[in-house]
């Protein structure tokens, strides 16, 4: 499949997120009339302002390198169980990867597959562990991204293997997520691959009605790599100075954010067609329009891959 840059035009979906389809859940449109309440009491000299309890459900507000300042900006997700589901894919194949490669005579020329899964791991977990829902693998998420860049820096087939082994370990160290933020911590160029192979594969799964329902009897596969295709331009937001296009680093986020929401309303569109709550026209309604937005971003960035979406 040709390189896809995985952001894209302002096309909008069909398929609106359910509330409990999508990370964190959107409020209530309800007018509320609350009755008046007296002002709090100002703390008296010398003692501590009491702090505001901050709202359950809340957005998950982090700081993110983008445009030249740090800004704290409301960052939605994708289910987290969609996520670790994601995370356990790439466990598998990146080791069905570094399986293949033994006895390869030069590694590092035949580990791209490793290379693009370890990249596009690292911004899932990521994303894992700034999530405000709980996972198994919340507290594990530095050291996942640890392992899996450091997975992705090897030359040597036995290196790769002992790598590997310090992967699959990662998934139940303990750290501390709130050390995490959107900031960058993949390179580029190999999440530039992750993204058509994601993509190529959902359309394989999902391009008629029969595959779709077919691929719900066990839909994790499908839920994970629609969601890392949300959080994956997420994450390389930070990478805007990396483009190549000094000068075009707000059209960059914003053709990030753009993709990202495109691929949120599709994997919510699969969870309601799971659910019964679509048909499938909505469903691939939604998946094109994802698919769809890539040239807006590619006028920019990518002008070879316009018109190809994977």
């Amino acid at each position: 499949a040709a390189l896809v840059v995985f952001t894209g035009c302002p096309q909008e979906a069909t398929v609106a997120p359910p509330a409990d389809k999508v990370s964190p859940a959107a409020t209530s449109t309800e007018s509320v009339v609350e009755p008046l309440q007296p002002a709090p009491a100002e703390p008296k000299a010398g003692e501590p302002k009491k702090e505001e309890p901050k709202e359950e459900g809340a957005f998950n507000l982090v700081p993110s390198d983008v445009v030249g300042k740090v800004a704290a900006e409301a960052v939605p997700l994708p289910p987290v169980a969609d996520l670790v589901g994601q995370v356990d894919e790439y466990i598998e194949k990146i080791g069905k990867s570094i399986e293949d490669l033994d006895g390869s005579t030069n590694y590092k020329a035949d580990a791209e597959a490793v290379v693009r899964d370890t990249s596009g791991l690292s911004l899932v977990a990521l994303a894992v562990g700034l999530s405000p829902e709980d996972s198994k693998y919340k507290k594990a998420a530095p050291g996942i991204i640890k392992a899996a860049t450091a997975l992705g820096a090897v030359d040597k087939y036995d290196d790769a293997k002992k790598a590997f082994d310090a992967l699959k370990a990662s998934l139940t160290s303990s750290g501390d997520p709130a050390s995490l933020a959107w900031t960058k911590v993949a390179e580029l160029a190999p999440v530039m691959k992750a993204v058509p192979n994601l993509s190529s594969s959902a359309t394989r799964w999902t391009n008629t009605e029969k595959k779709l329902k077919a691929k719900i009897k066990k839909p994790e596969q499908l839920y994970g790599a629609l969601a890392a295709l949300a959080v994956i331009p997420q994450g390389s937001i930070a990478n805007a100075k990396d483009t190549g296009k000094a000068d075009q680093e707000a059209q960059w986020k914003k053709d990030c954010e753009q993709f990202r929401d495109a691929a949120l309303k599709a994997n919510a569109a699969a969870h309601r067609f799971a659910d019964d709550e679509a048909d499938y026209a909505a469903y691939w309604n939604a998946f094109k329009a994802m698919t769809d937005s890539c040239d807006s971003c590619h006028k920019t960035f990518h002008a070879a891959a316009v018109g190809k979406s994977e």
